[in-house]
């Protein structure tokens, strides 16, 4: 596989990376994608993800939205990372160690197959499917959740724990927001891995990366048209990102 040397120089000699990655990376350890539900796709595919991901959807039949949570978790528990979660961890440790570069990991996902593959940290901008919290308080909800079928009461307040995603609607957690801004202001090379750059805000972070002069890097099966990438690679993210990193 050919990628340009210029490409291959801007890793190199990039001294703060900033990577953003969407549901592409998880699609190849077979995490089903919003898109394979609207286009009919499994068990859930007669209803609207967008309704089962609000905050109005819970509201009106938190069971329903508990339930298919309940179920993406059980489908989802034994997926392993892949090439492309792997090769980043390994990128991270590498710059850990030898102090020549940063390399800051910001993700869409909410599955957590980057921790799992070893890296750290990792700015979730989405929230973690593995993670609870109470609707009403906001505290952590700290038990085991698995099997359960019904919604649970937190143990703080009695309200209704839901799961720790970012929903339809909902703004990103602060926190992660900063942290994403940050890296994207500060990085000399923005690399966008398997994502559309259709999602905002969090589209929006390569532009911000442009605009303070690095240069954007996307690599996805399907090329975006996005003005503001200088190289474009298409491919699977599992493929191409061993051979760049």
């Amino acid at each position: 596989m050919h990628i340009e040397q210029e490409v291959i120089d801007c890793i190199q000699n990039a001294r703060r990376v900033c990577i953003l990655t969407g549901a592409g990376v998880s699609a190849e350890s077979g995490i089903a994608t919003f898109r394979d539900a609207k286009e009919g796709k499994g068990l859930w595919s007669q209803y609207d993800p967008q309704q089962l991901a609000s905050i109005d959807g819970f509201l009106k039949d938190p069971q329903t939205v508990w339930q298919w949570y309940q179920w993406r978790r059980d489908v989802n528990k034994d997926k392993q990372p892949n090439p492309a979660h792997l090769a980043i961890a390994q990128w991270q440790k590498r710059t850990q160690q030898n102090g020549n570069q940063l390399v800051s990991l910001i993700t869409q996902n909410v599955d957590g197959l980057h921790q799992k593959a070893g890296s750290n940290p990792v700015t979730e901008l989405h929230g973690n499917i593995w993670r609870n919290h109470c609707l009403q308080c906001g505290q952590t909800h700290h038990g085991s959740v698995e099997r359960i079928e019904q919604v649970p009461e937190c143990q703080h307040c009695g309200g209704q724990v839901r799961p720790s995603v970012v929903w339809f609607g909902e703004a990103l957690p602060e926190q992660a927001w900063r942290e994403a801004e940050s890296a994207a202001y500060s990085c000399d090379l923005f690399l966008s891995v398997g994502t559309s750059s259709q999602v905002y805000p969090a589209a929006g972070l390569a532009a911000l990366a442009k605009s303070q002069g690095a240069k954007v890097i996307e690599i996805n099966p399907e090329p975006t048209s996005s003005p503001v990438v200088d190289y474009q690679i298409e491919g699977k993210a599992g493929i191409l990102l061993p051979i760049l990193f």
